[in-house]
């Protein structure tokens, strides 16, 4: 009795993890698009929050000041 309950519990198991292949892919997909969808959509905002400030203050002014945040320099207000 025990040996056939161990067989049958071994087919379960097997069963079980063939059958929650699809899933588990499916959710690891889900995740990395996401992940993904999150990354881009970060990318846009900071992508148009850059080009806002370009129309507003011009194109120099704004890489002026990316270039002095960027290495290290003290944040300067820009001059109209």
């Amino acid at each position: 009795m025990e040996k056939v309950a161990a067989r049958f519990g071994v087919v379960i198991t097997e069963k079980f993890a063939a059958q929650a292949v699809p899933i588990v892919g499916a959710a690891a997909g889900a995740t990395l698009n996401t992940m993904f969808t999150d990354y881009y959509q970060d990318m846009a905002r900071g992508h148009f929050i850059v080009r806002r400030l370009e129309l507003k203050y011009g194109e120099e002014v704004v890489r002026t000041c990316y270039d002095r945040i960027a290495h290290g320099g003290a944040l300067i207000e820009p001059t109209l």
